[in-house]
């Protein structure tokens, strides 16, 4: 009996949340960060251990939920990009199972990079394509999880960015918030700007903190008279408290992921295939 005991108390020990755990920093090349423990999934909506805090918010804008993610690291190793299998193939996969691969806690769609392949594509560090074509505004995160967005790239104004320590970039855009401004007036062909439709972005609060925001708006297909222009969207994304916000693939592309569970567009399950995640990772170290 007292084997028994000793063996059912060290069971429950063991998927408590851990308190004042090691945290260690991810190696980029790793295939993902450490499983996250299903006690530290507070709620629907909440996830904490010693390394990060995620928590989820639904917002009503006129006609169209949004959901929001907040997202608090304790290291920039935890915000990863991920590919459907490689970043040197063509190869498509669902968000939510690319996220549970590499352990996401918190997911969210890519830019889709192989639906072309032009752009400035760093992945984990590593450089993939050099062809910035101009007409797309580029987002760099650096070693330290801080956001700079270079409006419609080229290789000469991206070239003072070109020795700093970047981590992952993304080419499909556009820019919302920059450097504290909202931007307005998008053309159609920027991703359709005038269309009322899926969005999806990330953001930092604030470069130098580790602190970041999700969002998904869903859609028409969702709700009556739902979606959002690229106007709209950027203006949503301004009221959240950021610094550097940048748009992600929307429509059926559009997808955010928490305990391996879809957020947006719950009425509308289904997932289009697609090339890439970005993910934030648990960094405690395993017992």
């Amino acid at each position: 009996m007292i084997r028994l005991f000793c063996a059912a108390m060290l069971a429950c020990m063991m998927v408590v949340c851990p308190a004042q755990a090691e945290i260690e920093k991810i190696p980029l090349e790793a295939k993902g960060g450490t499983p996250p423990v299903e006690a530290c999934f507070l709620s629907d909506t909440v996830y904490e251990d010693e390394s990060m805090r995620v928590e989820i918010e639904e917002h009503q804008v006129d006609a169209t939920r949004c959901v929001v993610a907040r997202v608090k690291i304790a290291d920039p190793s935890q915000l990863r990009s991920a590919p459907a299998f490689s970043f040197t193939r063509q190869q498509t996969e669902m968000t939510k199972k690319i996220a549970r691969k590499v352990n996401a806690v918190l997911a969210i769609n890519g830019d889709y990079y192989s639906y072309g392949n032009k752009g400035y594509m760093v992945r984990q560090g590593e450089l993939y394509r050099d062809k910035p074509y101009g007409d797309r505004d580029v987002l760099l995160i650096d070693e330290n999880g801080d956001f700079y967005i270079v409006p419609k790239a080229t290789h000469e104004t991206l070239a003072p960015y070109k020795d700093m320590p970047i981590v992952n970039t993304f080419n499909f855009g556009p820019g919302l918030v920059i450097d504290g401004v909202v931007l307005t007036g998008y053309p159609r062909e920027f991703n359709a700007g005038d269309t009322k439709s899926q969005r999806s972005c990330i953001a930092q609060v604030k470069r130098g903190e580790l602190e970041y925001v999700l969002v998904s708006a869903e859609g028409p297909m969702e709700s009556k008279g739902g979606g959002m222009t690229m106007d709209e969207f950027a203006a949503f994304v301004a009221t959240l408290g950021v610094e550097n916000a940048y748009n992600l693939d929307g429509g059926n592309s559009a997808s955010m992921i928490f305990h391996d569970k879809k957020q947006n567009a719950v009425k509308n399950q289904h997932e289009r295939l697609i090339s890439d995640i970005i993910y934030f990772a648990s960094a405690v170290k395993p017992q």
